[in-house]
Order: structure tokens, then sequence, then C-alpha cells
């Protein structure tokens, strides 16, 4: 799940205290108002405690609230978070085939394609991230998503050993991957896309991507599935993240853009942007956008 930066302005959670409500609940619908200070009363007795839930989200459906994670409260107190993305990837999975979550964290995107490909298709959800792979794999056994084969491993352009960096303890949802521990890091395996699918590489048909700047060489790792004619995409852009990772925008662009079309650009707070590559060069280096793909009917196979 990527980064929340940008989404957060105004709603910040620290601490596992709530700081502001939604603008959208401080209105004079008492009903509204009374069901968010539920659901926050709710979710502070399950952070206190340490007992999961389960509750239905908007869009995806049954979900897990683990407590005291940032991404899983974020998703269970709001409900705008890539509300368009999350359209976008269950009415691909519905197609059934191989759906990629790479960088699944607690299983938001994984659950929901789970869902809509149903016996038609299966998902391989990447997380490395030990506590969070933990949580994953809990939504997987809770939720019984028999389709679901979760990896404890981070996608990389080779097979081999990594470093997981984070710049707060308390936000795994913000790691990114180095390629030395320096001062701290979590050593976890790496390897390729297009190893992990093997023979089923043109069974593709979504990849969701969102790896806190190494998408590149995740992407390089991947060429068999770009080049399968059939894989939708949907693949975030954090420029300080890519610049981190002796990356750029342009760079990650030029490879998608070799066989897929961009048809969308959502930035953090959901509006959607011009589908060019001069949307993700400017802004900030912290700023976020997903990026929607669909194959180029006669591009190179990689």
């Amino acid at each position: 799940m990527g980064r929340l930066a940008a989404a957060d302005r105004g709603a910040v959670i620290a601490t596992g205290v709530l700081l502001r409500a939604p603008r959208a609940v401080w209105s004079s619908n008492r009903a509204a108002h009374l069901r968010w200070r539920w659901r926050v009363a709710r979710a502070n007795a399950a952070d206190r405690c340490g007992l999961p839930f389960l509750y239905d989200h908007s869009i995806a459906g049954r979900l897990v609230y683990h407590p005291a994670d940032y991404l899983s409260r974020r998703l269970y107190l709001y409900d705008d978070f890539e509300q368009r993305e999350l359209r976008f990837a269950i009415d691909r999975a519905r197609g059934g085939g191989l759906i990629l979550d790479v960088g699944a964290n607690i299983g938001l995107y994984t659950a929901a394609c789970a869902r809509a490909a149903g016996a038609a298709g299966r998902v391989i959800a990447l997380e490395p991230g030990p506590a969070t792979f933990e949580k994953l794999a809990e939504t997987c056994r809770r939720l019984r998503l028999t389709n679901v084969t979760a990896l404890k491993l981070a996608a990389s352009r080779a097979e081999g050993v990594a470093y997981l960096a984070a710049p707060r303890p308390d936000r795994e949802v913000h790691q990114r991957l180095v390629e030395d521990d320096g001062d701290a890091g979590v050593a976890v395996p790496t390897r390729r896309l297009d190893d992990v699918c093997g023979d089923d590489v043109n069974a593709v048909t979504l990849l969701k991507i969102d790896v806190e700047g190494h998408e590149l060489a995740a992407l390089e790792g991947a060429r068999r599935i770009l080049g399968n004619g059939r894989a939708q995409l949907i693949v975030e852009f954090y420029p300080a993240g890519l610049l981190a990772s002796q990356s750029s925008p342009d760079a990650l662009w030029t490879l998608l853009a070799r066989t897929h079309d961009c048809i969308g650009v959502i930035a953090s707070d959901g509006s959607v942007l011009p589908a060019a590559r001069a949307t993700v060069e400017t802004g900030g280096p912290e700023e976020t956008w997903n990026t929607l793909w669909t194959p180029r009917a006669g591009a190179p196979a990689c």
C-alpha cells in the first residue's frame, strides 16, 4: 500500500489517537456524527486490547481491522482511500487470470481482487515486511481467501537479498528497499516477478505495484509479464522514493510506455489528472500519483 502523507493532511493519526475527523463528519447530520464516534471508539478499544475485528469496507467488502496499524485505521475510519484505483482493480479482477499484488501490505487489494476473481482467478501477494506480512497472512486466514498465495519477499531486478529501511518505526507502510543495511534494516529475500510467476507469466491479467520507489527495479524483473499483451497495471509514482532508489519518474514512465498506454493518473486526494508523462514530473518530490495502464496493441514483447 502506498504513501499516505498527502491523503492524510488534516486527518493525521498519532499514537493511536484521532486528531481530527473528516470535515464531512462535522456536519449537521447527527446520525453520521454518532456513527463516526462509534467507529472511533471501536478502533480505540481494539488498539488498546490488541484484538482484530471484521468489518465491511464500502468498496473492498469484508476486511480485517488490525489493531494499532496505521493503514488499517486509515481504511476503517475514512471512506476515501484509493477509491478509483480499487474499483479499477476489482473490475479487472472479475475477468480472472493471475493477479499480482506487489507491496500488498495488510491485504486491501489482495482481498478485494481475490473475491472479485473467485474461482476464475488467483492472487499472488508479495509483502516483505515481517510484521506487515503477518497481518497480510492473518487477513487471508480470517477472510478465508483460498485463492491467495502470500509470499514474504520483495520484487526486484534479480534474486538475492536487500534491506527494508523505515523512516519511522511505527510506519511499516512507508518502508523502502535499499541495497545495503546501513545503520538499520531488515534483510529480506528478493525475486524477479517473472520468476515468481514461472510458466504463468502469460496468465497475469492485473499487476498492482506500490513499493515506495522501488517500482523500476521490480518492473525490470517483470519484462515477460509486461509484454504478455493482457496485463493491466496500477503503478504508484513517488518521486522522492524513486530518486532514493537511483531512479526517476521519467525512467519509470519510459519503461511502462514501451508496452502500455497510460489511461489515468490519480492524485492522492482522488482527483483525476491528465494521463501524461508531464503530470508525474511536476509537483513536489513527496507527492504521489497512482497511474493506470492498459496493454498497447502491437507493443513489442520484452
